[in-house]
């Protein structure tokens, strides 16, 4: 089961989610200047990459046990 897609239609290589994920599931492919999925069974669904990409090119499967579905921006009421 994939737990993260990244759109690359969509993506455009800002690399934000490289910096929000607490795992380093994703990286950038300088040739293309996209994000991809380089370790997607090491993702911990914190839903963090999902809410900080400004095109919303990423998403997680809702069907993973961590049922988690606002970040800790949104717990903690933080503005991105």
């Amino acid at each position: 089961m994939t737990k993260i897609t990244i759109d690359p239609q969509t993506c455009t290589g800002c690399g934000l989610c490289l910096l929000s994920c607490p795992v380093d599931v994703i990286r950038l492919d300088p040739v293309r200047n996209k994000a991809f999925v380089a370790y997607g069974n090491d993702c911990h669904v914190c839903y963090l990459c999902e809410d900080d990409c400004p095109e919303k090119s990423i998403s997680l499967s809702h069907d993973i046990s961590n049922s988690r579905r606002f970040s800790t921006y949104d717990q903690f009421g933080l503005k991105i």
